[in-house]
């Protein structure tokens, strides 16, 4: 799932010669703004431990919709297979305010007693272990009355076009249709037949086998022969109009990659759905073949600021390059292979983040591939705690935490491929992908985990320990000095910002650099414990030290002492220091100052003077020891600056 506002990163900037349709990822704030606006929001769902006692092997779905009424009609029949003996009754979620007409087995009315949001069916015979059998299940209603989460069944329009849409994650099918809501059970095959006034269309899981107009009524369908996780089953209903871009995987196999649209978005749709085709095979190169390509993939357009990966036909706000990636993305890793719990939705929404953050490193040109790592460090190090492991399921903000399951869940695989590099990194995360025991099932992190410490011979138990479960992140200072023998002396420090993990072991990346940036040399840094000093071979006078330019590292930077302070000097200079009320920030006119930020001294931004102001008020803070950071075009600059 991807939430517009946030992280989609629109604006196409005209007067931009490069990528003519790229978006700018000039975003401030994360992919679930949506989510953070529903921070009291909560679900008391929990999963029927029931389910265990019976597997889910099919069900078709039959449903009358008009998108001019927010209401569904129609019957669910599941097939499904006991898992223990004397099976005599199994349940469906569904809301209590839908209605159910009645529950049949062979064409015969059964048994039935509404709980709460459970149906629970009296089965007329029982069964024994592995016994297939059915039920069809009749039901009609309003769902979605009271709009609790995201709005999973949504009545809204489109140029007064009506539509109805779906979106059910996480906890939302059971609010329009009787089902298994479950992270335990995927549903192995399913058909979605829907029947709606002939001026409108149904988009939907799987492929399209027909479309037919009978009178004043469609009836289309869709047909899904892979496991499915319920609340990736979907439908959207409007007056669609549709066309296919194509995949040519190169062996005589075609992806079709069809797209459902407005039609007062159909010419601008054509221009921007073509590079979903070179975004799948890239995937396909880093992770292995889109899982579903005897099938589809494909867009529908919808009503939600965002995104959502139903499986097979992602339901899009718009087709902007990031949204599609993302969604995209989610075939492979959230589709196919699900996190197992909510605890774990990194496994889905990291994942998905990271792969739309490579799908800008390997395509345009890999022109916003740096600002996509910076502003998701920007977004994860904006405030000090939170764990990417949910706490609390209950509560659809901690769940989809664009800060903590986007930003730092992907930037938990970006610091892994720094650990372990790219060969190892990528064999683990095919190794992942690949796993016939996950395959069109559902993971942990756990299982992830294996795969990442065979690929790369090590143990990452420690770096799971703090950063998936622990909070925080580490802020970096150091300190560098001329040594004997051509050496250089850097002094490495570390404060963590939360304390709940006591030390990140990491290997850090530096750069140093000449005078003027003339010349520069990487180092990497293993560090292990604080005040950790290094010894490293240089060839050129250093003026000025850099730690993690690349941004490889979920982390801060404090304070850097040394020869670049002579450097810096040079570059700027400040009156009067010690200050009592107003300090003034001189910058020689041939360089261009792109933020000035006052620091703590265990590196906390206190606040961001980023619209040219140069006389910066101190009077209203406490006396003591601050730093200032001046950031140019080419640098950023440290310097000590006493409050009296």
């Amino acid at each position: 799932m991807f939430k517009s506002f946030i992280f989609i990163l629109f604006a196409i900037l005209s007067s931009t010669k490069v990528l003519a349709q790229s978006p700018d990822p000039d975003f401030t704030d994360k992919m679930a703004v949506k989510e953070r606006n529903v921070s009291k929001l909560k679900s008391a769902f929990q999963e029927n431990l029931d389910y265990s006692n019976y597997n889910l092997v099919y069900q078709r779905m039959e449903w009358q919709i008009d998108p001019n009424i927010k209401y569904i009609k129609g019957s669910v029949t599941s097939y499904f297979k006991s898992e223990i003996d004397r099976l005599s009754e199994i349940s469906f979620d569904l809301n209590a305010l839908m209605t159910v007409d009645s529950v049949r087995q062979n064409q015969k009315k059964i048994t039935f007693q509404r709980s709460g949001d459970q149906v629970k069916i009296q089965l007329p015979n029982q069964l024994v272990k592995g016994q297939l059998d059915s039920v069809q299940v009749y039901y009609q209603g309003e769902p979605d009355k009271i709009n609790r989460g995201f709005g999973y069944f949504v009545k809204s329009t489109h140029q007064n076009i009506p539509v109805i849409w779906t979106l059910s994650e996480p906890y939302g099918a059971m609010e329009w249709w009787p089902c298994k809501q479950s992270l335990a059970d995927k549903i192995d095959s399913i058909d979605v037949i829907v029947t709606s006034p002939k001026n409108y269309r149904t988009a939907s899981n799987g492929i399209l086998v027909s479309e037919s107009v009978l009178g004043e009524t469609r009836r289309m369908h869709w047909k899904h022969r892979f496991p499915i996780a319920t609340y990736l089953v979907a439908i959207a209903v409007t007056n669609y109009t549709s066309y296919s871009d194509w995949l040519d995987l190169g062996d005589g196999r075609k992806i079709e990659i069809l797209n459902y649209v407005y039609p007062e978005n159909l010419e601008t749709a054509k221009k921007q759905t073509p590079v979903t085709a070179q975004i799948i095979d890239l995937y396909n190169r880093l992770f292995g073949e889109y899982p579903f390509a005897k099938e589809k993939y494909g867009h529908a357009q919808f009503g939600w600021g965002g995104g959502m990966e139903h499986q097979t036909m992602s339901f899009m706000a718009n087709f902007e390059f990031e949204l599609v990636a993302h969604e995209l993305a989610h075939q492979w890793f959230g589709d196919y292979i699900t996190c197992g719990s909510w605890h774990d939705i990194w496994l889905n929404e990291g994942f998905a983040t990271y792969l739309d953050g490579l799908a800008y490193e390997h395509l345009l040109n890999g022109y916003w591939w740096y600002r996509w790592k910076k502003l998701n460090v920007e977004s994860i190090v904006s405030f000090p705690g939170g764990s990417v492991y949910v706490k609390d399921t209950t509560n659809l903000n901690a769940i989809f935490n664009g800060r903590l399951s986007y930003s730092k869940g992907a930037y938990l695989l970006h610091m892994l491929r720094w650990i372990m590099g790219d060969d190892d990194f990528y064999k683990g995360m095919r190794s992942y992908f690949n796993d016939p025991k996950l395959a069109n099932g559902f993971a942990l992190t756990t299982d992830f985990q294996k795969h990442m410490e065979i690929a790369g011979d090590t143990i990452f138990t420690e770096y799971f320990k703090d950063w998936f479960y622990g909070e925080g992140f580490p802020v970096y200072s150091a300190s560098f000095s001329p040594a004997e023998n051509g050496m250089l002396k850097i002094k490495l420090s570390q404060t963590q910002s939360h304390p709940s993990v006591k030390f990140f072991e990491m290997p850090v990346p530096v750069r140093v650099y000449s005078a003027g940036q003339k010349d520069s040399t990487d180092f990497r840094l293993t560090n292990t414990i604080n005040n950790q000093e290094f010894l490293v071979k240089i060839n050129f006078p250093v003026a000025a030290l850099k730690i993690d330019p690349d941004y490889w590292l979920a982390s801060k930077t404090a304070t850097i002492t040394g020869n670049e302070e002579l450097q810096a000097m040079n570059e700027f200079s400040v009156y009067p220091n010690p200050v009592s009320e107003m300090l003034t920030v001189l910058l020689p006119t041939n360089v261009k100052c792109v933020s000035i930020k006052l620091l703590s001294v265990e590196g906390q931004m206190i606040k961001e003077y980023n619209d040219g102001t140069t006389t910066l008020d101190f009077s209203n803070l406490p006396s003591g020891i601050y730093i200032l950071q001046v950031e140019t075009v080419t640098k950023v600059f440290n310097k000590k600056i006493i409050r009296e």
